[in-house]
């Protein structure tokens, strides 16, 4: 089972890029991979990877379809070839989660440490989690019905600089609106943990603001100001729930589209070859799994 800092960290392959045809094994193997369907992939990347057995990004892909089937020693190794080619931060995150799931937990200690110190800075969060996950402290699953104690656990896990009043905010604010536009509450606290960490003002370097990370067109859309929590979630979920009714309740196209934008789904007719984006798609998926207790 996926700790919530394995849930975040077994989805960054945000240093992989996209770059072959999109006829290639590779190409293919990335798509049935972000599909869920890992024997496809783990096939693909084999032929990719006979004909190129350096390709550092091959392996990271290979490995991780391992991990998702829960075969971790042959994960181990495709994520050790991958560093021995190529050694990054990224790459290190997907090693130190063969060897937490290896039971080693000294090599993943040493895996993410290398990773929280050279790698960008949401590498570094995610590096933290894993360090956090591996003292024993682990995201709760939430369960159903809501409990908003529990909501409040997970906010806090995330960012315990909020205030009480804040982390209240929040939840009420996550389970209303969730509620009101059918959206699974839990889906859209992952939303937030990958976008934001829970912080109320983070900004990303293209204008994206506030808990949801919403871009400045769609906050003055909606008429709401991003840096208000509850207007923020309000916008969020909206977005969210307008991207599923979109793509016929899919939800990764429709995180694909909160990230990327409706067109670019549309156009590439799935999620886009983006490593931002399957990176992005990955991690949410991976950690509302986990909170469903999946």
């Amino acid at each position: 089972m996926l700790g919530a800092a394995v849930a975040v960290a077994v989805a960054c392959l945000a240093a992989v890029p996209a770059a072959e045809a999109a006829v290639s094994p590779f190409a293919q193997a990335r798509q049935a991979a972000l599909a869920g369907r890992h024997p496809d992939a783990i096939q693909l990347l084999r032929v990719h990877l006979s004909a190129a057995p350096r390709d550092a990004a091959a392996w990271v892909w290979l490995g991780a379809s391992y991990y998702q089937l829960k075969q971790y020693q042959p994960a181990a190794t495709a994520f050790s070839n991958a560093v021995w080619l190529a050694r990054s931060p990224d790459m290190a995150l997907w090693q130190g989660a063969a060897y937490v799931a290896l039971g080693r937990p000294d090599a993943a200690r040493t895996a993410f440490m290398y990773a929280a110190r050279n790698g960008r800075p949401q590498t570094r969060f995610v590096a933290g989690q894993w360090l956090r996950a591996l003292q024993g402290r682990v995201v709760a699953v939430l369960s159903e019905p809501a409990r908003p104690e529990a909501y409040a656990h997970v906010v806090r896990w995330y960012n315990p600089r909020l205030s009480a009043g804040q982390v209240d905010a929040i939840v009420r604010s996550v389970l209303f609106y969730s509620d009101r536009f059918g959206v699974d509450p839990r889906l859209m606290m992952a939303l937030i943990a990958i976008e934001s960490g829970f912080q109320i003002t983070a900004r990303s370097p293209v204008g994206a603001y506030g808990l949801g990370q919403l871009m400045p067109a769609t906050w003055r859309s909606i008429g709401v100001h991003p840096a208000d929590p509850v207007a923020n979630i309000y916008a969020s979920v909206r977005v969210l729930r307008s991207n599923l009714d979109r793509f016929g309740f899919n939800i990764p196209l429709a995180l694909a589209a909160y990230n990327a934008g409706k067109g670019s789904v549309e156009r590439y007719g799935g999620i886009p070859p983006y490593s931002e984006t399957q990176w992005y798609v990955r991690n949410v998926l991976a950690l509302y799994l986990h909170l469903r207790g999946s």
